[in-house]
């Protein structure tokens, strides 16, 4: 009935034994607590020497396990006239990001035989009544030697995913734990997961002749994207040369001689403007010709992976469900995903997940998402059992699934094949498939709770 593979305990490295104890606890049920701000130190450089030497699974067996419960409710701070007048055509659960927005921000100059670099992000006071805790962007036209800028989020841990395209990522540690930094280069369906304050960045590595880089990046916090980001450009720029000339490790005369070229990014922050602080930039003439510079790559509990590592569960239909938890991606504490491929009409059948939110991403084709159930209060109770159906999802488009709500998704047009991917904000989603629930409770109850006066022939895996 969980949809999830049973929990493996951790394995402590052969070479190194006992290992230190972890430091102050988190209060999280059934969970080992983590120490510092992500991992003990004493348990991550065990992993980095039990790498070293070739110890079999050393990347997973000293990181936390993933976290079972979503964070606690967070504010959008969305103002009640903004959610009134988002809601002014009706209230919604999904968000037509790509098929009915422009883009938030167009870089024209850049990857011009694309159509130009487009950065969309959903606005939360325009869906969910400005409570989703999930938010997302969508990046399109990226092309070779285009470059997410670096950057960091005081509130969000940040799960990304490569649509089309090779990506290069990489993240700083602010410890030096697991790693000092994780660089990772990721093709089609890998995925990435940057910590809450963590200094990271994208570049993209497919030329325009090949269709250049697409990619998603959903965030484990209800405040719009850009409130929450933080430019490298825009830090230095606001401090004083001295200090920023060292936080680069220059000499004040050189540092002088470079901060014109972006000295207006100290001013109002994430603008389209490349000379304010954009949020995407070119590197410079020649530098990823005939290819971007190599970076040796993190294999050891890397901070991006393949979508070799996706636990595969086949539904009826032909339906594929490839699912990343923790036990999968192990540095991945906080988040996690799961891909859906639909067959023409196909249907991901009724489900709801009992502990994280999720936000679903239409990746390919056309899709029709329903929720049952929305965030209800007193003032509102009959949103409790209120069907949300929304047709005609394309590409980019996105739909939000409160805890516990039971949700399903098909492929709307009959004729095309279909994808999504839904991204949970806790490392390890629990779900409640409905057809097995059902089959594992008594047949003669569940002819009676539809209203049968005779007992009906439902399927159940035991005699009753």
């Amino acid at each position: 009935m969980l949809s999830e593979p049973p929990h493996q305990p951790a394995l402590f490295c052969p070479l190194l034994s006992p290992p230190i104890g972890y430091g102050a606890p988190e209060v999280r049920a059934g969970a080992m607590p983590p120490a510092g701000p992500r991992r003990a130190s004493s348990l991550a450089a065990l992993v980095c020497l039990c790498a070293a030497r070739g110890a079999p699974r050393a990347s997973g067996q000293f990181l936390p396990p993933g976290t079972l419960r979503a964070p606690p409710l967070g504010s959008s701070g969305c103002s009640p006239e903004q959610v009134k007048d988002g809601e002014k055509f009706g209230l919604k659960y999904t968000y037509k990001m790509a098929s009915e927005h422009p883009p938030n921000v167009a870089y024209e100059d850049y990857c011009a035989e694309l159509g130009g670099v487009r950065v969309r992000f959903n606005d939360p006071c325009a869906w969910a009544h400005g409570q989703a805790q999930l938010t997302v962007a969508h990046f399109d036209g990226m092309c070779k030697g285009a470059t997410r800028t670096i950057h960091w989020h005081d509130g969000a841990d940040e799960w990304g995913y490569v649509s089309a395209g090779r990506l290069r990522t990489y993240v700083a540690s602010p410890d030096g734990l697991p790693w000092p930094a994780s660089n990772n280069v990721l093709e089609q369906h890998g995925v990435w997961y940057f910590p809450q304050g963590w200094l990271h960045g994208l570049t993209c590595l497919t030329p325009e002749s090949e269709g250049g880089c697409v990619f998603i990046i959903v965030f484990r916090n209800p405040v719009s994207v850009p409130i929450d980001n933080h430019n490298l450009d825009t830090t230095v720029a606001q401090a004083p040369d001295a200090i920023a000339a060292a936080s680069l490790s220059l000499g004040l005369d050189v540092y002088r001689k470079m901060r014109p070229a972006f000295a207006g990014s100290g001013g109002q922050p994430v603008n389209a403007m490349p000379g304010i602080s954009p949020l995407v930039t070119m590197v410079a003439p020649g530098v990823c010709e005939p290819d971007c510079p190599q970076l040796p790559e993190t294999t050891a509990a890397p901070a991006a992976v393949q979508h070799s590592v996706e636990r595969t569960v086949q539904m009826a239909g032909g339906v594929l469900l490839h699912q990343i938890r923790t036990a999968q991606f192990p540095f991945a504490e906080t988040m996690s995903q799961e891909r859906t491929e639909l067959p023409a009409g196909a249907a991901r059948p009724l489900v709801w997940v009992t502990n994280a939110d999720g936000l679903l991403v239409v990746t390919s084709g056309n899709i029709t998402v329903s929720l049952q159930g929305g965030l209800a209060g007193s003032s509102n109770p009959a949103e409790a059992h209120t069907a949300f159906t929304e047709r005609h999802l394309g590409p980019g488009d996105i739909a939000y699934f409160p805890v516990g709500r039971a949700y399903w998704f098909q492929e709307a047009t009959g004729t095309e094949p279909a994808s999504a991917i839904t991204v949970f904000n806790v490392g390890t989603w629990r779900s409640i498939e409905m057809a097995e629930a059902v089959s594992l409770l008594p047949s003669w109850a569940v002819s009676s709770n539809l209203h049968q006066s005779r007992a009906a022939p439902v399927p159940h895996i035991y005699t009753v």
